[in-house]
Order: C-alpha cells, then sequence, then structure tokens
C-alpha cells in the first residue's frame, strides 16, 4: 500500500443509516500536508428536513440548528467534491460502509458525478485487518479491501473511533465524537498511528 502523507480525511453526520432515504446534515473536512494538518472545515447542511431524534440523541444536531446554520445541499456537495479533487488521496473511518454510500446517493440525487471512491482509504478496516492478521493484498483496492475485512465477524472486536483512540494511546479528547470536523480530526490521528505501525 502506498502511504500518502498529504491526504484529506472527510466525516459525515447523516439523519439516520440509509443512503436512499436519509440524508447528510453535517460535513467535515481535515486537510494534512506533510503529517501536518493544515486546514480543518465543517458546515451543516440544509437538507429541509425533520431531524429524527434518534439522530439528534446521536450527534446533537436538531431540525433548528441546520435551518438555521446549514448551507443549500447542492453547495455542499460542491464544497466536498472540490476538496475531494484536489487531494492527494481521501481517508475516513468506516467510509466505505457509511459515508461513501451517503456521498453517492446525495450524488446521485442532486445529478452531479460522484467521485471514484475505489482508492478511499479506511481507517477502520486498516485497524480491523491489522488486529485479524489479515494485509491488504498485492494489487487489491481500498474498497475490496474494506469490503473483505469489515465483513468478517470477529466476536468482541470493536474498531470504533474511540476503540482505535484508546488502543493506539492516541492522546486526545473524544468528548465531541459524533461532531464531524472532530471525527474526521480524530480520523486523522488514527491514520498517522497506522502509517507508522504498519
Amino acid at each position: 500500500m502506498t502511504r500518502p502523507h498529504s491526504y484529506l480525511v472527510f466525516d459525515f453526520e447523516t439523519t439516520g443509516l440509509e443512503p436512499d432515504t436519509d440524508r447528510i446534515i453535517q460535513v467535515g473536512l481535515c486537510a494534512i500536508s506533510n503529517g501536518r494538518v493544515v486546514e480543518q472545515n465543517g458546515w451543516l447542511v440544509n437538507q429541509n428536513i425533520q431531524v429524527p431524534q434518534e439522530a439528534t440523541r446521536v450527534h446533537g444536531i436538531t431540525t433548528e440548528h441546520i435551518k438555521a446554520r446549514g448551507i443549500p445541499p447542492r453547495e455542499s456537495l460542491a464544497r466536498v467534491l472540490h476538496a475531494m479533487e484536489d487531494a492527494p488521496a481521501c481517508v475516513g473511518h468506516n467510509i466505505h460502509r457509511f459515508d461513501v454510500p451517503f456521498l453517492l446517493a446525495e450524488s446521485c440525487r442532486l445529478g452531479i458525478p460522484a467521485p471514484d471512491s475505489e482508492h478511499f482509504i479506511d481507517t477502520a478496516a486498516i485497524f480491523k485487518g491489522r488486529k485479524l492478521g489479515m494485509p491488504r493484498g498485492p494489487g487489491e483496492s481500498s474498497k475490496a479491501y474494506a469490503d473483505r475485512v469489515l465483513s468478517v465477524r470477529a466476536r468482541g472486536l470493536r474498531y470504533s473511533i474511540p476503540t482505535c483512540v484508546a488502543e493506539l494511546g492516541i492522546k486526545a479528547s473524544t468528548a465531541r465524537l459524533h461532531d464531524a470536523g472532530e471525527d474526521a480530526y480524530m480520523t486523522h490521528l488514527i491514520f498517522e498511528i497506522l502509517q507508522r505501525t504498519l
């Protein structure tokens, strides 16, 4: 695996778990150059829908928040895609099972071509793969590797952001997890440790 030292980390908070019916309501981006954060950005997205209470309990974002401070979905997607186009690589945590499907669904709804996400790097898959002793195969894409590793059932093996932070010895507060900007930053810290220890 090529180990990029400059990349873009992205994270989404949503109204639920189903890309076809739920919506992205918060975006977090973290741009890394030579292993250092050079820009952090995040915003709410006004999808003009009600945010379910179950979702608000997870991330704290309400319908009132997105109506008052959210930008239009088309503008949000344009910002995300522009950042991805400029990035040497794109990274996220559990993105092939969560964030990427939401990105593809949003692109489809708005009629905007989606990026090629086959090589987006998934830190959840790398972390879990390391725990299971499952390295990425020669020529295996990041998505194929993530699909292979994350489909393995391993009782008791957790790979959430808080678990990774704790097990990798990262000294950082996890108090604001499920904030897209904070999750993107934490994913950067996880990825840096994984790159150094693999």
